[in-house]
């Protein structure tokens, strides 16, 4: 059938909407020419498509036709009635992806359920984080590909019946995408002028060729030859294991009569075990040189650039006899270099970041090293022509002292700064990168170890001053590992405000404090029932059954029939954390003060232990913690003023006013110690700890208190904060307000629910 006839057949089914010509040419395009029988059988779909999704429908007109080889005149509606319950469950983007892969989908199409990535992926994700010796992260994906930072796989595989041969293919793909990260498919190192670049070396190789397609689908190829090589070494019984599933993939692929579809012919012969010695062509007989070269243990990328350029030329010189063009294997996946680019960039940025930081902090904490009167780190001789990057002065130790090589001096001014072992690792982990250590980088730390070391901070025309300070780590999610002393909490007093506000707040609340009293003092005489005891107030009905039927039974009837009334008794210490950054202006400000005020007044008729203390702070070493009321003060008219002087600080740094409450409860020797952190926004601070970083940190610091014992809980103002909360704190472990004249009387009622 040809375009006239296929777009006739399509508005009568899909009448009377009228859609666009140039759209419907363009979907129908990869039908023209197929059967006849085909071609109806697919078009018979459109109805239940069109009516639900125009998108879907063109989606699935312009990629049905790789599927073309494995339909059967009973298996498509199977197919496209899953479609729609996908599109339904998951939406549209979840089903174009899909329907892009579906050459991978034979299994699929003959009505056959596939295994699920969401159901294997903590096994696999655990093998390959032992494959890697790190956490390299596993994502699911519509294809195979991995951007060298991380792997992504099939979300669904049903190319195979068997959920154990799906299995092993899914842990094969994942030890392909290793092992290509290994033998360097992908990497940028080695070759010249990268750090400068945003475009992958590859892609100028590719380019280089009068056909990239050619150059770079060859590539590949025999890159995929010396990774497989790379197996067999290293993980032998995988392989082994593999073979049983290669003749499957195999049957997959489109049948080649001859040789003039170059790429599945290879790929069939490859995953058949057969060489090409017996293949008389000079073109066969080229590969399988090339192919012995790329298996060798030798054998280096570039191995696979010559292979590729070789092979394409003499492809060329064939007078397109041969058709290179054919998909890559479901484990071999694509090439994405714009992909990897990004990753490098995004990595570059985080490695950036991380030792000015580091760096800056080390100079502002050093006695031995003078910031002040240093200008920068000492220029490179090599890198003051225009144009080019100039590169920080580095000395090693000779190399019978430091075997590895490592830096372990920067050369800043006249000056040379010993490194730190992590330090050390950092520079080395640049160095490796981008072949040099920046001046800029050196130059940054430099400047930010002025502003902060020794100098005090100003809010306004209030100077702050140094109290007593305490240290804590900071967890950064990038490196996954702790910056050490990283953050310095100074306590401060809050004044006390000579003011009506507390006047104010009673008045207003009387009645509801009267009530809070009242509900109070009954969780304080509280009594609790225990059952099955020797003697006590009233039977236990439970208990008298259960005897009486191991008298007949034969058994010896216990006598514990008995229930007992008993005083409740409570071991509680509670901290409330308050937030009292900036964003606390105002009406909200007014609501969290109130809130406080009726707890401490309902809390006096218990004889928990409670405190209370603000949190604000401007970058990592200006973190404040606001003691308004310790666990051992009494409750007094002096910690209501304080809490009437409670005002907007600076910013949202959590992390270290959790590690400082959680050093709080460690002298406190209670049954139950809880932590109610009351804030109106997410953690952020004026420097990088914003997002990921601050939310990563804030939730190791709740992790750390739940490991010592304690029971975080968070009551939040904020609108957004659905999107972060749940993640820091767990589904069970904090709560929404949505109205703030309901915080008031909805703090005591939460405390009560807590400790009840």
């Amino acid at each position: 059938m040809d375009i006239t006839e296929l777009s006739e057949l399509f508005y009568e089914l899909v009448a009377p909407s009228i859609p666009s010509e140039m759209d419907v040419e363009e979907s129908l395009q990869p039908l023209v020419g197929e059967k006849e029988n085909i071609v109806n059988d697919i078009l018979q779909q459109v109805p239940a498509l069109w009516s639900v999704s125009y998108s879907l429908c063109f989606a699935y007109l312009a990629n049905v036709h790789k599927a073309i080889p494995y339909i059967t005149s009973d298996n498509l509606d199977t197919w496209v009635k899953e479609m729609l319950g996908q599109y339904e469950e998951k939406g549209l983007h979840f089903v174009l992806a899909r329907i892009e892969t579906v050459r991978f989908s034979s299994a699929r199409l003959h009505g056959k359920q596939g295994l699920r990535l969401d159901d294997v992926h903590g096994r696999l994700q655990l093998y390959l984080n032992g494959l890697a010796g790190r956490e390299l992260p596993l994502i699911a994906s519509g294809t195979t590909y991995t951007d060298t930072h991380s792997i992504f796989v099939p979300w669904e595989l049903d190319l195979l019946e068997d959920d154990n041969d799906a299995f092993l293919l899914y842990k094969f793909i994942v030890s392909y995408q290793w092992a290509s990260l290994q033998v360097g498919t992908l990497n940028i190192s080695g070759y010249s002028n990268t750090p400068a670049k945003t475009i992958h070396p590859l892609q100028d190789f590719f380019t280089s060729g009068s056909d990239p397609l050619t150059l770079m689908q060859l590539y590949h190829f025999f890159e995929m030859v010396r990774t497989l090589a790379f197996l067999r070494r290293e993980l032998p019984g995988l392989m082994k294991a593999f073979t049983c599933i290669a003749s499957q993939l195999r049957r997959d692929l489109p049948d080649t009569v001859n040789t003039t579809d170059l790429i599945p012919y290879l790929q069939k012969r490859l995953l058949g075990g057969v060489g090409f010695d017996e293949v008389h062509s000079r073109l066969m007989q080229r590969i399988g040189h090339w192919v012995e070269q790329c298996e060798g243990k030798s054998a280096v990328r570039t191995t696979s650039q010559r292979a590729a350029r070789d092979i394409a030329v003499l492809v060329a010189a064939e007078d397109e006899l041969y058709s290179i063009d054919g998909d890559p294997l479901v484990f071999q996946g694509e090439l994405r270099l714009k992909e990897v680019m990004a990753a490098i960039q995004k990595q570059r940025k985080i490695q950036q970041q991380q030792f000015i930081e580091t760096f800056s902090s080390y100079l502002a904490d050093s006695l031995e090293y003078d910031v002040a009167n240093e200008d920068g780190a000492e220029e490179s001789t090599a890198g003051n022509s225009a144009g080019v990057e100039q590169e920080a002065v580095l000395k090693t130790e000779p190399q019978e002292q430091n075997q590895a090589g490592k830096p372990v001096y920067i050369v800043v001014g006249d000056q040379e700064v010993e490194l730190t072992e992590e330090l050390s690792e950092l520079t080395e982990e640049i160095i490796n990168d981008l072949g040099h250590l920046p001046l800029n980088y050196v130059n940054s730390a430099v400047m930010e170890a002025d502003q902060n070391r020794g100098m005090p901070r100003k809010r306004g025309d209030e100077t702050v001053s140094a109290g007593v300070q305490f240290k804590y780590d900071e967890w950064d999610y990038r490196r996954k590992g702790y910056r050490k002393d990283w953050c310095i909490v100074n306590e401060k007093p809050v004044p006390q405000v000579q003011s009506s506000f507390v006047e104010a707040t009673l008045s207003r609340y009387q009645y509801q404090i009267a009530m809070l009293k009242r509900q109070f003092e009954m969780l304080k005489t509280a009594n609790r029932y225990v059952y099955r005891q020797k003697e006590g107030d009233d039977i236990d009905f439970d208990a008298v059954v259960e005897s009486i039927a191991d008298a007949k039974a034969g058994c010896s009837p216990s006598d514990n029939l008995f229930i007992r009334l008993l005083p409740d008794s409570r071991d509680i210490a509670v901290l409330f954390l308050v937030d009292m950054s900036s964003s606390t202006e105002g009406w909200v400000g007014r609501s969290i003060k109130e809130a406080l005020i009726l707890i401490s007044e309902a809390m006096e008729m218990l004889n928990d232990r409670y405190g209370i203390y603000g949190f604000s702070g401007r970058c990592r070493l200006g973190c404040e913690i606001f003691p308004v009321k310790a666990l051992d003060e009494k409750y007094s008219p002096e910690i209501r003023q304080r809490i009437a002087g409670i005002s907007p600080k600076e910013y949202t740094r959590m992390g270290p006013a959790i590690r400082h409450m959680s050093s709080l409860f460690e002298e406190v020797d209670t049954t139950l110690r809880l932590l109610v952190v009351l804030s109106d926004g997410k953690p952020q601070d004026y420097d990088d700890y914003k997002g990921d970083y601050a939310i990563e940190d804030t939730r190791h610091a709740l992790f750390e208190a739940q490991a010592a014992g304690i029971h975080p809980f968070c009551i939040t103002i904020d609108e957004q904060a659905q999107s972060y909360i749940s993640h820091m704190y767990g589904t069970a472990n904090y709560i929404f307000v949505d109205n703030l004249k309901k915080l008031p009387m909805l703090m005591p009622e939460i405390y009560r629910t807590l400790t009840t």
